[in-house]
């Protein structure tokens, strides 16, 4: 009798290196990322079945973000406050200003 354990795994991976701001935490933690699907055999990937599609993904919140829209969370309006530092706006629930660096 032969036992045989397959199936298909996703596995992420960090397309760059480079770190970008998120816009949901303000933090430049935000690496684009990418799902990719493998064929496991006797649970070792063996061939990769589907490549993903890439994506920002913050390290700090842990939230996808997406970068073509304006409205990053429907629970983070504009409020109209200004960084003490540098003057521009910043959204609530932003512990750090995304123009200047420094902490609200």
């Amino acid at each position: 009798m032969f036992f045989l354990i397959a199936g298909v795994s996703p596995r992420t991976k960090i397309v760059d290196q480079t770190p970008r701001r998120c816009p949901v935490c303000g933090l430049h933690q935000a690496y684009y990322q990418r799902v990719d699907h493998y064929f496991n055999l006797f649970f070792i990937p063996l061939v990769r079945v589907k490549k993903g599609e890439p994506f920002l993904m913050c390290e700090r919140c842990g939230k996808p973000v997406d970068e073509f829209s304006r409205n990053f969370t429907t629970d983070q309006d504009e409020t109209g406050l200004l960084c003490r530092h540098c003057g521009n706006p910043v959204n609530r629930g932003f512990k750090y200003c995304p123009s200047c660096g420094r902490k609200i």
